[in-house]
């Protein structure tokens, strides 16, 4: 469908230290068991022959990927790839302070953290917490967003997943942060991903109606795509040191312009977010299969990708991996 697919995010752990409201139930979902995790190696594997077939942008997900054991390795190995990839990670940040040096030491360009709520109590409750514990946890994040600004080596952004009745009142509050601070906040439509929760319609609130809100703010400018950018739409504020951005998933459609493969922690390479197909690759690597089936096996999921997919605000359907093995 004329797409070049050249982004592929690797989920690197089906582990979390969070509970997410839109996630996963308030009592986790059970692990994967570890013969059924892609391994180091395999990871890495996968990522040289996807560098191989055009691939030139990674992003390490999860689960929360920062809990991965063996992450400085797998770093490591990923940033000696030639042509060296551009990494990227997206964490929820609770570790980001501790595990920073480690980022930069290895290259990576641009951390997003994501983040629903600026509001002790409303983080707690999104992310399952707690008030007390709440608090405590954004406290955390909030200093490992300061440390990646401070350093002036990276790029970071704000994911703000958007829920109607809970965080809605705060979107003014992450737009400010960008007058002030040279950070991305992205704005995302809430979406019917994974199994583990349904989907609540009442909390749907579209990307359109944070463009009015923010617009009464002052006025805003839009950015220009760039090479290799994902879905988000990209604007600042007068006179903002940092931008905004929504990612309208749900309300307009992006798919034409999708760059993008997902590869589970369990090994599934998955063509779209919500969609049904994937290929195993955990039976393919660990048979002894060659660099050159493994490339045939991207290339199937490459066909496999959807022209569009089926799901819009007035009929939206739970579709999709667990988001704890997949990563947003």
């Amino acid at each position: 469908f004329g797409r070049r697919l050249h982004y592929l995010r690797l989920s690197i752990t089906d582990l979390c230290n969070l509970r997410c409201a839109y996630c996963m139930p308030p009592e986790g979902i059970a692990k994967l068991p570890h013969d059924q995790v892609l391994n180091l190696e395999e990871m890495a594997r996968v990522a040289r022959v996807a560098v191989g077939l055009g691939v030139d942008k990674i992003r390490l997900t999860g689960g929360e990927p920062l809990l991965r054991r063996g992450l400085a390795r797998l770093l490591a190995e990923l940033a000696a790839i030639d042509p060296r990839p551009d990494l990227r990670l997206t964490t929820n940040g609770l570790l980001l302070a501790e595990k920073l040096p480690l980022l930069l030491e290895t290259g990576v360009s641009t951390v997003n953290v994501s983040l629903d709520s600026l509001d002790p109590a409303v983080y707690g409750q999104v992310t399952g917490l707690g008030a007390e514990a709440g608090a405590k946890a954004l406290d955390t994040v909030w200093r490992g967003i300061e440390a990646a600004l401070e350093c002036g080596e990276m790029a970071v952004k704000l994911n703000v997943v958007l829920l109607g009745g809970i965080n809605e009142a705060e979107i003014t509050d992450f737009a400010k942060l960008t007058m002030e601070l040279p950070l991305a906040v992205r704005f995302i439509e809430y979406m019917p991903v994974g199994r583990n929760t349904p989907f609540q319609p009442a909390r749907f609130l579209a990307a359109e109606e944070v463009l009015r809100r923010v617009g009464r703010m002052g006025r805003l400018e839009h950015l220009p795509a760039r090479p290799g950018d994902g879905p988000a739409q990209r604007l600042r504020l007068a006179g903002a040191k940092g931008e905004l951005g929504v990612i309208s998933a749900l309300s307009s459609h992006f798919c034409a312009t999708c760059n993008r493969l997902r590869l589970s922690a369990e090994g599934k390479l998955v063509p779209c977010l919500f969609s049904e197909l994937a290929v195993d690759l955990l039976p393919i690597l660990r048979r002894g299969a060659d660099d050159s089936e493994l490339a045939e096996a991207l290339l199937q999921a490459a066909r496999l990708k959807p022209r569009e997919h089926d799901q819009a605000p007035v009929n939206a359907h739970a579709a999709g991996c667990f988001m704890s093995r997949l990563g947003g």
